[in-house]
């Protein structure tokens, strides 16, 4: 952190010092309620009462021992961890926060998780630099940081191979959203150091190179660990470039950052405790492909307080998007008819206009680049801001009432402009408002509206416009980030609002609350159950620990459906009962949880969470983080969200193709201007409006069940916000406001349950594939029981036994011992390598200086042989030769080879389509089983929906006789879908006979593999009759290798006879004049020489006509060979020829497969069994191309063989002629 610190001799000079004053006395922590704690001594004791002096002032206090907490020496003041303190309380906790947020240090580990305290400015802690010393560290190697969190989830997912999820929770006002940008930041970042953009990032995903695809588990399709490093590594050093981490993104990267400024305008918004309150939230899927590199994004989105369009607390301002537009639209205001400022509109003249540290102007500018970057068109653009603007207009329109309350618009021309940018006519608009066909009985007839009504309806369509323009928004952006893949895991950024207590609580606060409720729940669930319920099954020794953080009577009391109604499905039931009202809603409430059980019933948990309200109508929940009232005023409205059935046809019909699209479900029929929706989901939103009625809170427990199905198949990790003061002030510690939010979010008994239990733990397998490179020799080699090896590790390893636990599958560890396990492992490796390195270089070095060396002989070979060369080449024998040599035997072999050679070469072709063939029927299986998912995912809603809409129902049968009829109704339906259910059966029987047929198939299908698989084998027998004929003639080689010794050994001695000649004749030369006398008797001599000589060559002869028979016979031989290679060959080519005869039955029985997987589930298995079977094929066919290999090989002998006998008749006429080089 940057935070300055003076000299080490002076910091512990100052340690010192305030060691020793602390031991003077017993320092405690005195409670008091304006701070909260203050520090005190002791005085003197007195039974169970005290008396403590307080250090700030010297006052005396008189207080019971057990009020006091103890406090913790002076060296354990700003410690990273909380959970590392010795006295673990309260005050010790605040304190420690205090001290820490006071130096600058906003972010505090607490055990398993993080603190991270709102700074209210800003800090130089998320610059390049920052991200670079959080990269690929250790938690215990840098101090605590949002970073830290997003490293952690990133590694855990490539080394678990698990998906991950960060749950940002707090307060409003704590800090979410920018918490959430910044783990966004840090893992744009990384991903791109790992991975470097490619100039086609913006068209296509990320594709891994050849050497990426071999990281990859074969079975899964998730990076391996050996993987991640590499890019740890690569990312580590990629940071010393000259490039900010800004300026390495991608397009993909630099979409997912702008993303952000997008939501943030038109779903944030200023608030009494936040400038830049998310009223939405949001979780934030970041896709990684198998090498670590981002793969794209997805948003989902819950709950946009769309009421603020149209009302809000006071002091408080609509969504930024609203502003902004006024301040810097510039021409585009002209287009979108906004002649005004904030002041000149309903909507927003009663807001605040400028807030400290917004600037609309510059933020109006970052959307549009932001727009700009993620891919939004000018049109797109324009018809966001278009429905921004008609909110704006529909404020403004004037509606007054007439003598008999009729509501009527007297000035048309806002109501103009409205129509104008909706696209719809002006008459048809005012008639929906004012005066619309509602259906009484069997008859329409024209319902006059009031002048309350009329402003409801505009303002529920406002609601409504901006709501559903949200939503297409945040399609248009996971359109452009969304890159779907099976082999792809992700990690999620949860950023929803927190829990709210206002003076005025209504329906929003009460689904903003029951959603935390959820998360807190998951939260204890996984720290504090989930942990202990292992700690059982492992068999470890373990007191269970009851922390009191059941919140399920509390959610009972808001969801449940059962007997007992909750307040949600309460409210569900009274928006379909006639004549219903809030107040009859409110005191069905009160009569359900707050009164006294029937005599023998047991009461619900719930009712010890619910009280009525006082003096308002409305109710009291308990929540974790305290008791909320809640106003029921227009609650039955909010959740019905009602609207006119004139008005969104008219809006469904609209001419501008952007509105219709919003309002498709709403029409006649599929129409041409709904064009951005395809026919299936209108006519699936048509289906949900008109026959399963959904209100908000319906909609939102769907939302939220599918939210904690997803946390729950991830691996969670927790940052906790805190609002240090309400003030907005930096610096500040209000301990109180502290306290209260350290309680409601459970820091203290995770920090508690982190220190008593076991936080880390490791299987035993891969304990002991870590740690065992620091037990050399401890283990020994083949098989030993995990447990008993794991006792040998830790025994040789000299832990301390408080600080582990062995249970029957898992080794449990302490805080902290796995990181000092860690760094021993860190030093052990570091030193092998530095020595494997240096071993490394040594024999690279050698090498090099072997290539060197071996470079020098070929040269001087090379030189030699071209010597020879240019002195064969003039030689009319050697010319003689290369004109026969393509009539030679082994040319034609040569040939033969390359038209196998092409051969080969199609049928790899051929196994690379067939291989194309499999990847493609894979992935059609991938979408198959999404398909699959999606389908049963939307069965689960629709069933659960139809459970509640039953139960309702049944209830509204007890209670209202009117309802019989639709009762009769539902019987019938009932009476029908019983009749589809036997066709249904019927169906599944006729695909159950199909499914019989279809493994018979597959049952020839294996014995016609049987009769391959003897074939293969009669083959391999003729394969060995014919490497023993191969030996054979290898031996009849061998014996002309040694007669071709002998030849040599002959040419040597002719060599040596002819260098005795030729000195012969020199001496003879120089005695020539001196024995001039006896010429005659020398060339007598020399005659007589001479024909010795002749007779010698005429043997040798003889003697090389006879090799040259033995050569023909060997060549006879060879032609041999090469009839029962062919036979061999054609062989092959019928084996081959049957083989893609079952090539094709199965890609038949695949056919059939494709077909029947859309209607029985149960065929995937065979499909997999198909698989398998191509699978083995392919094995097969990859050993008949390593035996035609051998048959290359093989051929390839038999040519060097014929190259052989040729070097043996050019080297006979080399002697013939008394040649004295020697052709090898």
């Amino acid at each position: 952190m940057p935070v300055a610190r003076p000299s080490q001799s002076a910091e512990t000079a100052r340690a010192a010092a305030l060691q020793a004053e602390f031991n003077e006395k017993k320092w405690v922590w005195v409670p008091d309620d304006k701070d909260g704690y203050l520090a005190g001594w002791v005085i003197k004791e007195e039974g169970e009462v005290g008396e403590v002096a307080i250090a700030s002032g010297g006052e005396i206090r008189r207080l019971p021992l057990y009020a006091l907490s103890k406090m913790n020496p002076p060296k354990f003041d700003r410690v990273d961890d909380i959970a590392d303190l010795t006295f673990l309380n309260e005050a010790s906790v605040v304190h420690n926060l205090r001290l820490r947020y006071g130096s600058g240090a906003i972010y505090t580990y607490s055990g398993l998780f993080l603190v991270a305290i709102n700074p209210y400015q800003n800090l130089p802690l998320y610059s390049d630099a920052i991200v670079h010393q959080y990269r690929s560290k250790r938690r215990d190697e840098n101090p605590p940081h949002i970073f830290a969190i997003a490293e952690r989830a990133w590694i855990n997912m490539g080394e678990e191979r698990e998906n991950q999820s960060i749950l940002i929770t707090g307060e409003s006002g704590a800090g979410k959203t920018e918490s959430t940008k910044k783990v966004i930041q840090y893992l744009a970042a990384i991903a791109t150091d790992a991975h470097p953009p490619q100039a086609n990032h913006s068209q296509s995903p990320t594709i891994p190179s050849s050497s990426s695809f071999s990281n990859v588990m074969p079975s899964t399709g998730l990076p391996s660990r050996a993987a991640f490093k590499r890019a740890r590594g690569l990312s580590t050093n990629s940071t010393g470039s000259g490039f900010t981490a800004r300026d390495r993104l991608g397009l993909l990267e630099r979409q997912i950052l702008q993303a952000n400024p997008i939501l943030e305008a038109f779903g944030n918004a200023q608030t009494q405790r936040n400038n830049n309150s998310s009223r939405f939230g949001k979780f934030i899927r970041i896709s990684f492909s198998p090498d670590g590199s981002i793969a794209g994004a997805n948003i989902d989105w819950y709950l946009l307080e769309k009421s603020r369009v149209v009302v809000r607390n006071e002091a408080e301002r609509s969504f930024h998007v609203f502003y902004q537009l006024l301040e810097g639209g510039g021409s585009l205001k002209d287009v979108l008819l906004l002649d005004g400022g904030v002041e000149d509109y309903e909507y927003l003249n009663k807001s605040r206009r400028e807030v400290d540290g917004i600037d609309d102007l510059e933020e109006w500018n970052l959307l549009k680049n932001a727009l700009d970057v993620v891919g939004f068109t000018s049109a797109e653009q324009f018809d966001l801001f278009r429905i921004v603007a008609a909110v704006l207009h529909i404020g403004n329109i004037t509606i007054t009432s007439t003598r008999s309350d009729d509501a009527v618009m007297p000035d048309p021309s806002q109501a103009e402009r409205v129509c104008h940018l909706l696209g719809i006519p002006l008459t048809e608009f005012t008639r929906a408002v004012l005066r619309p066909r509602v259906l009484a009985g069997r008859e329409w007839v024209t319902q006059a509206r009031t002048q309350q009504q009329a402003l409801e309806e505009l303002a529920a369509l406002c609601k409504t416009l901006y709501e559903k323009s949200f939503g297409m928004l945040v399609d248009r952006i996971n359109r452009a980030l969304d890159r779907p893949s099976s082999k792809s895991t992700f990690i999620g950024v949860l950023d929803i609002a927190g829990f709210e207590i206002f003076d005025v609580n209504g329906y929003e606060q009460l689904l903003i609350n029951y959603t935390n409720e959820k998360l807190q729940q998951f939260f204890n669930h996984h720290m504090f159950v989930l942990e202990q319920e292992e700690y059982a099954r492992e068999g470890i020794e373990w007191d269970y620990v009851n922390f009191g953080l059941d919140l399920q009577p509390t959610i009972d009391l808001i969801e449940t459906s059962g007997s007992a109604i909750g307040v949600l499905s309460l409210l569900d039931e009274e928006c379909i009962m006639p004549k219903a009202t809030d107040l009859t809603f409110t005191n069905k409430l009160h009569a359900l949880w707050a009164s006294e059980p029937a005599p023998g019933e047991e009461p619900h948990p719930g009712t010890t969470k619910y009280e009525p309200a006082r003096f308002e109508q409305g109710f009291i929940v308990h929540h974790y983080a305290g008791r909320v009232e809640y106003r029921t005023d227009g609650w039955l409205e909010k959740n019905k969200d009602p609207l006119n059935d004139n008005l969104t046809r008219v809006l469904a019909s609209s001419s501008e193709r952007y509105v219709a699209s919003l309002f498709s479900e709403y029409g006649d029929g599929p129409s041409a201007v709904a064009g951005q929706v395809n026919a299936m989901s209108v006519g699936k939103k048509r289906m949900i409006k008109k026959g399963a009625f959904r209100t908000v809170g319906q909609r939102h427990k769907e939302q939220l069940a599918g939210l904690m199905t997803q946390l729950h198949a991830t691996q969670p990790h927790f940052v906790r916000c805190i609002v240090p003061n309400t003030l907005k002030k930096p610096g500040r510690i209000d301990v109180p406001l502290v306290l209260d939010q350290l309680r409601c979010n459970g820091v203290l008994e995770g920090i508690r349950i982190a220190r008593l239990g076991y936080p880390n733990r490791l299987p035993f397998v891969e304990f002991r594939q870590r740690y065992e490179v620091l037990t050399p020799g401890v283990i020994p080699r083949g098989y030993m029981d995990g447990r008993k090896a794991c006792l040998r590790m830790v025994d040789a390893l000299e832990l301390d036994k408080a600080n582990f636990k062995i249970g029957t599958s898992k080794i449990f560890f302490k805080a902290g011992v796995l990181a000092e396990l860690e760094e021993r492992r860190d030093a052990l490796l570091f030193d092998i390598f530095s020595r494997l390195q240096a071993v490394a270089r040594k024999w690279t070095a050698r090498r090099q200086m072997k290539k060197i060396l071996n470079r020098a002989v070929a040269i001087r070979t090379i030189q030699r042989n071209a010597r020879v060369y240019g002195e064969l080449r003039d030689w009319p024998w050697w010319q003689l030769y290369t004109r026969v040599r393509p009539l030679l035997v082994a040319t034609r072999n040569d040939e033969e080879l390359r038209k196998k050679e092409a051969e080969l070469v199609l049928i790899k072709e051929r196994a690379e389509r067939e291989q194309k063939e499999k990847e493609a029927l894979e992935g059609l299986r991938m979408r198959l089983e999404a398909e699959k998912s999606k389908v049963e995912t939307e069965l689960e809603a629709e069933r659960a929906l139809a459970l509640d809409k039953d139960a309702l129902l049944e209830r509204s049968k007890k209670r209202e006789a009117e309802l019989e009829d639709e009762v009769a109704a539902l019987q019938a339906d009932l009476d029908i879908l019983d009749s589809q259910l036997d066709r249904a059966l019927k169906m599944q029987k006729e695909s159950e006979e199909k499914h019989e047929t279809l493994r018979q198939a597959f049952d020839q299908a294996a014995e016609h593999l049987v009769r391959l698989e003897a074939e293969q084998q009669e083959w391999e027998g003729r394969e060995a009759d014919l490497n023993q004929q191969l030996d054979i003639a290898q031996e009849e080689t061998d014996v002309l290798k040694a007669e071709r010794e002998e030849l040599q050994k002959i040419a040597e001695e002719l060599k040596d006879l002819a260098a005795q000649r030729e000195q012969d004749l020199a001496r003879a030369k120089e005695r020539m004049d001196s024995l001039a006398s006896d010429l005659n008797n020398k060339l007598s001599a020399e005659s007589r020489n001479r024909d010795v000589f002749r007779d010698k060559a005429d043997t040798l002869e003889q003697e090389a006509r006879q090799a040259k028979e033995q050569l023909a016979e060997m060549a006879r031989t060879a032609t041999d060979y090469s009839n029962m290679i062919k036979q061999k060959e054609q062989v092959i080519d019928r084996l081959t020829a049957e083989l893609e005869k079952s090539k094709g039955e199965r890609g038949q029985l695949l056919k059939q497969i494709t077909e029947l997987q859309a209607r029985v589930d149960t065929l995937s298995v065979e499909l997999d069994a198909q698989h398998s079977d191509r699978e083995r094929d392919s094995a097969l066919q990859s050993k008949l191309q390593e035996e035609l290999d051998e048959l290359r090989a093989l051929l390839a002998r038999k040519s060097t063989e014929e190259t052989r006998r040729s070097e043996v008749e050019k080297m006979m006429m080399l002697v013939g002629l008394q040649w004295r080089a020697t052709i090898t």
